[in-house]
C-alpha cells in the first residue's frame, strides 16, 4: 500500500482550508467486474430515547442507482447537510469503477447544548476509483470550524470533543480519513471523510448513534 500526505491550502486564520489524501489498496486477482457506491453522509442517533436517522443521501452504486441529487436533508436543531450530488460509473472500456460525492454545507449544532463546539464545513468531496493493483480514494472540503485537524493527516485521525468539565466523560469523537479494508486485504476499500459518534462513553441519557459525511466504496471484483 502505498499513501501520499494530506495537503492544505487555504487561509487557516480564516479557517479555511482543503485536504487531499489518497491511498492505494492492493487487489487479489479475479474475473468480476468492478463496483462503486457512494453517498454524502448520513445519520443513525437516539435522540431523548427515540431513534432519529438520515439514511445513506443521495446513493450511488455503479450497478443500479448511478446518481443522486438533493435539496438537502436534516434532524431538525441537530444535524444538517445541504444540497449535493452523487456519480458511480463504472467504464465499459478499461473496467474501472469510480465513485464521487459533491457535497454543500455540512452543520452539526447538537453538540452546544452540552458545551461543544458547533462544527461547520462550508463544501467537501470525496472520490474513490478502481485501480489495476486495487483501489484509491481521495477527498477534499473547505471551510473546517469547530474542530481543528493537522496538515498532514493520517488515514483513521481520530479527534476527541471533550466534556465542559474537567474529567468529564467525552461528548464526541470524530475520525476523519477513517479508511475500512477487509483483513485480509482483497482490493476493495471504503473511505469516509469525517465518522462522527456521540457521547462514545455514555451517558445513556445523552444522545448517542453515528454521522457519516461523504461515503465512497469501490472494489476491483
Amino acid at each position: 500500500m502505498t499513501m501520499r500526505n494530506a495537503r492544505r491550502t487555504g487561509t487557516v486564520g480564516l479557517a479555511i482550508a482543503g485536504l487531499v489524501l489518497i491511498g492505494v489498496t492492493p487487489a487479489q486477482a479475479a474475473d468480476w467486474e468492478a463496483v462503486s457506491a457512494g453517498s454524502l453522509g448520513s445519520a443513525n442517533l437516539i435522540l431523548d430515547g427515540e431513534p432519529a436517522g438520515i439514511e445513506p443521501i443521495a446513493a450511488c452504486d455503479s450497478e443500479d442507482a448511478t446518481s443522486g441529487s438533493t435539496s438537502g436533508a436534516e434532524i431538525e436543531d441537530f444535524v444538517e447537510f445541504a444540497s449535493g450530488s452523487t456519480t458511480c460509473t463504472r467504464d465499459e472500456s478499461n473496467g474501472v469503477a469510480t465513485a464521487r460525492v459533491i457535497g454543500g454545507r455540512f452543520r452539526l449544532d447538537g453538540l452546544r447544548s452540552y458545551g461543544g463546539p458547533r462544527i461547520r464545513m462550508t463544501s467537501y468531496s470525496a472520490t474513490c476509483n478502481t485501480t489495476a493493483t486495487g483501489s484509491q480514494a481521495s477527498f477534499q472540503f473547505t471551510g473546517l470550524t469547530g474542530v481543528e485537524v493537522p496538515s498532514n493527516m493520517p488515514p483513521n485521525h481520530k479527534v476527541t470533543i471533550p466534556g465542559r468539565r474537567p474529567h468529564a466523560k467525552p461528548l464526541a469523537t470524530i475520525v476523519f480519513n477513517e479508511k475500512i479494508v477487509p483483513s485480509p486485504p482483497d482490493g476493495s476499500m471504503t473511505v469516509n471523510l469525517m465518522h462522527i459518534k456521540l457521547f462514545p462513553k455514555g451517558p445513556a441519557t445523552r444522545p448517542s448513534g453515528d454521522i457519516v459525511v461523504g461515503s465512497v466504496s469501490c472494489a476491483p471484483f
